[in-house]
């Protein structure tokens, strides 16, 4: 025993012409003892690719129609051919009749000249959403997983392998790519301006603007480079410390300028305008000191607390350790560790040169202890050198955490961490065992940027302009004065 179910799909337009469309599914009694209840996955594809088809073809005429109509005269010009046009949905690929409307011959004489107007509203020959979706999916899993998951839930054509959603990820991160490179030179234009106030509020965490900046490792597939190259991944916003991290921005490029102009991007979404305390947070790589000298001033250069933490950590647990197992010695070893929570502290309050000068005071009193062969001593000796290098060659960068941890402002750069964690780890480094073109790399994390600040059907989204005449730039100049400007 056998159910024909029969759906009619009917749209009626603004002239009144009505069309209608029937999608018939049988449906077998037999089914329901397998667990088969109600309309399955391929039933949904289906309905929604019959009704996707008629709705495409119904739009494509009307604006097909709308487009052939003479913006001067009114009138129809002549057709120069019709042809068959493959749009690609979220529900299906959609064949439609793609006209070229030759130009009118009495508003342009001399004019032999046609233009499809499909190719206005869908460039791409595929929807802004499916696009957006691919993108989605392109930036979060790898390339294969994402074209399996399209076919496997929607109405998708088998065509549409990893390599179609690799190119269509790549494409819409050179978008969004093209579009900040305008932004920042709009931004670098207004940082000119300089039109910010910021009124000197005591106490008010919320008027520092805060930059927490690092970098990450990603394999390179490139034979002529290096085996990695490395993504600065950021994050900028205000307020202090468990507030909102702000935005997350990433490039691909090391260069001082390019960092500076996505910053400053960055910063301008948040507010910034020239004005105003700018904090940069790093782990001291040399790549990322260029940007606080870049930065307009006010701005200070902060060495995150925890890389200075980590390096001291292991030299306390080494001092303890040798402590308890160490009887013999317990007055001398005690004082050593003792010397070392005290270099801590004074890390932590910002007293540098007197933390240098306990520190050389220890690695002296450690050296006659390396002849002694023991490992404790060589190994607490080496961290103790390796600590003390990172602080010369960082205490410009090195403040008073403890005056900024009561004052609720931040000292570490968690949100960078998150960031390189949230853009790049999950994507590109961890259990992904890929490598990455330097310029794949790049616009991949533009989408995923993108996509984290929630902006990424926005940025795709461009807004309707009517459309105008159809002539040849050649015919259509651009006055002097607006070409220069």
């Amino acid at each position: 025993m056998a159910v024909e179910w029969t759906i009619t799909i009917e749209g009626k337009n603004d002239f009144g012409d009505i069309c209608r469309k029937e999608v018939r599914i049988d449906k077998s009694w037999e089914r329901l003892f397998d667990g088969d209840l109600g309309l399955s996955i391929e039933d949904g594809k289906k309905i929604m690719e019959a009704l996707q088809n008629v709705v495409v073809n119904h739009e494509a005429e009307t604006y097909s129609l709308f487009r052939r109509v003479c913006s001067d005269c009114h009138r129809f010009p002549a057709v120069k051919d019709y042809t068959t046009r493959r749009i690609r949905t979220v529900f299906g690929t959609v064949r439609v009749r793609n006209p070229r409307w030759m130009l009118c011959s009495d508003c342009y004489p001399g004019m032999v000249s046609a233009f499809a107007p499909l190719k206005e509203i869908c460039p791409d020959r595929a929807t802004t959403e499916l696009m957006e979706l691919t993108a989605r999916l392109g930036s979060t899993l790898p390339y294969r997983q994402a074209a399996n998951l399209l076919t496997r839930f929607l109405p998708i054509e088998p065509s549409e392998t990893h390599a179609t959603v690799r190119k269509r990820t790549i494409r819409v991160g050179e978008r969004i790519d093209n579009q900040i490179a305008e932004e920042e030179w709009q931004a670098t234009r207004e940082m000119e301006e300089r039109h910010q106030l910021e009124m000197p509020l005591p106490g008010d965490r919320h008027r520092e603007f805060a930059i927490s900046i690092d970098t990450a490792h990603v394999r390179s597939s490139e034979p002529d480079s290096t085996r990695n190259f490395e993504l600065v991944v950021a994050r900028c916003g205000r307020g202090g410390r468990g507030d909102a991290g702000g935005r997350y921005f990433a490039t691909a490029s090391t260069e001082q300028k390019a960092i500076l102009d996505r910053t400053l991007h960055a910063l301008r979404r948040e507010g910034y305008r020239g004005y105003g305390d700018v904090i940069v947070l790093s782990d001291g790589a040399e790549i990322l000191k260029r940007l606080p000298r870049a930065m307009p001033k006010p701005t200070t250069h902060i060495i995150d607390w925890f890389h200075i933490a980590m390096r001291i950590q292991p030299m306390q647990q080494i001092a303890d350790f040798m402590v308890r197992s160490q009887s013999g010695l317990s007055e001398t070893l005690s004082s050593i560790d003792r010397e070392i929570k005290a270099v801590k502290w004074r890390l932590w309050h910002g007293r540098v040169d007197r933390a240098i000068h306990d520190l050389e005071g220890l690695l002296e009193r450690l050296k006659p202890s390396l002849q002694e062969g023991v490992f404790s001593f060589a190994r607490l000796h080496s961290l103790g050198s390796q600590l003390l290098t990172y602080i010369r060659s960082n205490r410009g960068a090195i403040v008073n955490y403890g005056h900024r941890h009561r004052a609720g402002l931040r000292v570490a750069t968690s949100l960078a961490e998150s960031a390189v964690n949230s853009l790049v780890g999950k994507r590109m480094v961890k259990k992904q065992q890929m490598r990455w073109t330097v310029h794949g790399a790049h616009m991949l994390v533009q989408v995923r940027t993108a996509e984290i600040n929630g902006e990424l059907r926005d940025r795709l989204r461009t807004p309707f302009r009517q459309p105008g005449p159809n002539v040849p730039s050649l015919f259509n100049p651009v006055p002097p004065l607006l070409h220069a400007a």
